[in-house]
């Protein structure tokens, strides 16, 4: 089986990365994987609840609230979705930056890690306000 001897190697490589990317201090700070652990939960919570909430639908829902005018803009019925999409794309990318300053400095990794836990908890409150309007 010469043909496969570079997938071989390819899953070789992805599992020494993966065990030297673990090994490192980052994931061993009890600190910063409990608030990696609360945004990726309330992630995982609010994309588990819209999906369970929401069905697909033609009509347009509210996409837009103002406290003057109330809700005055209508589009997709998935937008929910996209709050939650960049809410999760919010908590990798700073977890990403977190990962990479740790060595650096701490306190910044700390403060990259909480943003995304309120980003988090604040996409969570917006959706399933969305979410709920019909």
């Amino acid at each position: 089986m010469i043909g496969f001897q570079p997938l071989t190697k390819f899953r070789q490589t992805i599992r020494e990365r993966t065990s030297e990317v673990l090994s490192r201090r980052f994931f061993h700070d009890r600190m910063s994987m409990a608030v990696l652990s609360v945004a990726l939960g309330v992630n995982a919570v609010n994309l588990i609840s819209l999906m369970l909430r929401m069905r697909p639908t033609d009509s347009l829902v509210p996409v837009h609230f103002s406290s003057f005018t109330l809700f005055d803009r209508l589009g997709p019925w998935y937008f929910p979705f996209e709050i939650v999409m960049v809410t999760i794309l919010i908590t990798v990318v700073n977890s990403l930056f977190a990962y990479h300053s740790f060595t650096r400095s701490r306190l910044a990794s700390f403060f990259l890690l909480v943003t995304a836990v309120v980003v988090s908890i604040f996409g969570f409150i917006i959706a399933q306000a969305f979410g709920a309007v019909r």
